[in-house]
C-alpha cells in the first residue's frame, strides 16, 4: 500500500468506499471501518481539487482509504467555517484562533478490514504533518456522537494526538440530527516528528508512514 496525493480518476474509489462505510440513520452499530456524512460526487471532485486529498491505494491503484483535509483558505469558504460559532466549548473558545492558519480534517476513511485500518493512523499522520509544513497551527475535526457512535476515528485522533474540545449540534439531509465531539490539535513544523517519537505507538505510526509514502507528496 502507498499513500499518495489523491487524482480526479480517484472519486470513482471514493464514492465506494463512502458507500461502504454509510450510515444507518435508523441506528446500529456503525461498521467497523467508521462512517462518513455528507459528499457528492461534485464536492469529492472539488475536494481532490482544491483541498489536500491523499490516496491510500495498492500497487494496482485500488483505493483503500482516503484523507481529506481542507487548509484555511478553502475552510474559510466552506459552511465549516460559518458553523464554527455553533461548538459548544468545554474549555477556551474560537476567538483566540481567528487570525490564525486553521485546518479541517473533513474526512478519513479506510475499506473495513484489519489490512486497510492498520494505515489509518499513517494516513492521517501523513495529512497532518503536510498542514504543518504549510504553515498550518490548528487541526480540528468532528467525531459522529449521536444517532450512532462512531467507535474508529476517536482511537486514531488520540493516536496523533489530537483531544476533545467540545460539541456540535448539526443537521444534515437524510440523516437529521447529528451531535458530533470536536476535536483539536495545535500544529507546528514539528508536531508529525513529536508524536512519532513520544510512544511507541508513535513510532510504528511513524514506521507504517515512512514504508507506505511516495519519494516525494507535495
Amino acid at each position: 500500500m502507498k499513500i499518495r496525493p489523491a487524482r480526479p480518476d480517484d472519486v470513482e474509489g471514493m464514492l465506494r468506499i463512502k458507500q461502504e462505510l454509510r450510515l444507518d440513520p435508523a441506528g446500529g452499530d456503525a461498521p467497523g471501518g467508521g462512517f462518513l456524512l455528507g459528499a457528492t460526487r461534485e464536492q469529492y471532485e472539488f475536494l481532490v481539487a482544491n483541498a489536500q486529498v491523499l490516496a491510500l491505494a495498492d500497487d494496482g491503484g485500488a483505493l483503500g482509504g482516503f484523507a481529506i483535509a481542507l487548509p484555511d483558505p478553502v475552510l474559510r469558504a466552506t459552511d465549516v467555517w460559518t458553523r464554527r460559532r455553533s461548538i459548544a466549548w468545554g474549555d477556551g473558545n474560537w476567538d483566540a484562533l481567528e487570525g490564525a492558519r486553521v485546518a479541517y480534517f473533513d474526512q478519513l476513511a479506510v475499506r473495513p478490514g484489519r489490512r486497510h485500518r492498520t494505515y489509518a493512523p499513517a494516513l492521517a499522520l501523513a495529512a497532518l504533518e503536510r498542514l504543518a509544513e504549510k504553515g498550518h497551527q490548528h487541526l480540528f475535526a468532528t467525531v459522529v456522537r449521536e444517532p450512532v457512535m462512531n467507535l474508529t476515528s476517536p482511537p486514531l485522533l488520540h493516536a496523533i494526538g489530537a483531544a476533545r474540545v467540545g460539541t456540535i449540534d448539526e443537521e444534515y439531509p437524510g440523516v437529521g440530527r447529528v451531535l458530533s465531539d470536536v476535536y483539536h490539535l495545535a500544529l507546528h513544523p514539528g508536531t508529525a516528528a513529536d508524536l512519532a517519537s513520544g510512544s511507541a505507538l508513535g513510532r510504528r505510526i511513524a514506521r507504517t508512514l515512512a514504508a507506505a509514502a511516495e519519494p516525494s507528496i507535495p
